[in-house]
C-alpha cells in the first residue's frame, strides 16, 4: 500500500471509529490506525530525507554556475 492509500485507509478507519460501534471493534481500528500512521510518518521522513539531499544538490549546482 502506497502513502496516499495508507492515508486514505487512516480517513476510513476515523470514519468507522466514529460509528456506533463495540469497545473491542474500536480498539482494533484503534491498534490498526496506530500502525498505519507510523508507516505514514516513516514514509514522510524518507521522503523528508531525500528532498533534504536533492535541496543539497540543486544548491551545489547553483553554487557552481
Amino acid at each position: 500500500m502506497n502513502l496516499e492509500e495508507k492515508i486514505a485507509k487512516l480517513n476510513e478507519l476515523a470514519d468507522k471509529i466514529e460509528e456506533d460501534i463495540g469497545v473491542e471493534e474500536s480498539l482494533k481500528i484503534f491498534e490498526e490506525s496506530v500502525k498505519l500512521a507510523n508507516e505514514c510518518m516513516l514514509a514522510l521522513n524518507d521522503c523528508k530525507g531525500k528532498l533534504v539531499v536533492l535541496q543539497e544538490k540543486v544548491r551545489k549546482l547553483t553554487d557552481e554556475n
